[in-house]
């Protein structure tokens, strides 16, 4: 690797810190050369990429997974690699793809140059890395602030699903995958790429960014005391035998509610029901650490 476009979200939890200086420092002692793209907005960051042409060279996007749902798809049209600095308040896809959330430490993975083809996934004509919602998940992220993400960190996503499960209202959803079919009453519905969410649950005990599969689980109405007991299983992805879920691995889903309902995919709005997912197997090259494995050892 000899050159490096580094895009800057400064709206980003840590999008001034002194990290920033020292990865970049890293980058460049370690003959990178850095070119710096300070983003004005999400346009602005697509015609940043876009007008990269380094053939030896990789776009590294420095914020949080909304920064980076927002870079997909300009990185994956232009066939570029991508690489993390992370500085958002979750950082799940930089736990999928084993980058350390220390920014220095994740800018030595970018020195050290291994690489990957991982999933990429679509819902309808948006692409997301980590994990869509309907329901439920969307209820807490419009229920996060920046001053909650800022000051309590991945600790305010606790404090939102506590706030919104008391409140949240069922829905009718019709789900096809790969040929299967069922309908039913759910409070959220979740669409699953990589491996962890919402500060890192895993979406499924087996799941990675190397699989070609879909995780889709579905929570049917349940008391909310008894939705705490659950919170075990959504933490380590442990759902497939939990009361009022059901799961379901595709490469295609499709989903139809009653009334249109808004989706969104790491942590920002997407699109709306009625909505088609997909995977596309190995359609961007990322730089990573040591990705975690699948549980093979689960019963």
């Amino acid at each position: 690797m000899q050159h490096a476009l580094l895009v800057i979200n400064p709206k980003s939890r840590n999008g001034h810190s002194e990290e920033l200086t020292e990865a970049i420092d890293l980058l460049r002692n370690s003959g990178i050369e850095v070119e710096v793209c300070v983003t004005e907005s999400p346009s602005h960051m697509a015609s940043c990429i876009e007008n990269y042409s380094e053939n030896k060279g990789v776009v590294i996007v420095a914020g949080g997974d909304g920064t980076i749902s927002s870079a997909l798809e300009s990185i994956y049209k232009s066939e570029q690699t991508l690489a993390i600095l992370p500085m958002g308040t979750a950082n799940d896809l930089a736990r999928s793809l084993g980058i350390s959330h220390d920014v220095v430490a994740a800018a030595q993975a970018i020195v050290n140059d291994k690489r990957e083809r991982i999933n990429l996934a679509k819902v309808n004509h948006s692409y997301f890395v980590n994990v869509a919602h309907v329901g439920l998940g969307v209820e807490v992220t419009r229920e996060l602030t920046s001053e909650m993400k800022k000051y309590f960190g991945v600790f305010a996503y606790l404090g939102a699903f506590t706030s919104v499960m008391k409140r949240n209202k069922s829905f009718k959803v019709q789900i096809e995958a790969d040929g299967w079919k069922e309908s039913v009453r759910a409070i959220h519905l979740a669409v699953g790429n990589g491996r962890y969410y919402g500060g890192g649950n895993v979406v499924d005990d087996d799941s990675t960014l190397l699989d070609g599969q879909l995780n889709l689980f579905c929570l049917k109405p349940i008391r909310w005391w008894r939705l705490l007991l659950l919170g075990v299983n959504f933490r380590n992805g442990n759902l497939q035998k939990a009361e009022r879920v059901v799961c379901k691995k595709a490469r295609k889903i499709s989903i139809k509610t009653s009334r249109a309902k808004h989706i969104q995919a790491d942590g920002e709005f997407k699109t709306d029901t009625p909505a088609n997912f997909e995977v596309m197997p190995k359609a961007i090259e990322a730089v990573v650490g040591d990705m975690p494995l699948p549980n093979v050892n689960k019963d």
